[in-house]
């Protein structure tokens, strides 16, 4: 861990594993949509795209 994850957000955490957990309780999709593109951690970018499959699917049925 460095010291400056202390200052961000986990789903900016230096540690992909924290950004994973974090990314599964984001509910902002353009966040969550950026994320998936972006992070350079491939099971982040997944996390991030299941996430945002889960939300739609709950907007979908609601």
């Amino acid at each position: 861990m460095k010291f400056s994850d202390i200052f961000v957000p986990r789903w900016q955490n230096s540690n992909h594993d924290v950004r994973k957990r974090a990314v599964e309780r984001l509910k902002d999709i353009k966040l969550l949509e950026q994320i998936a593109e972006k992070d350079e951690d491939p099971g982040v970018s997944q996390a991030a795209m299941i996430r945002l499959e889960s939300i739609q699917v709950k907007e979908t049925v609601v």
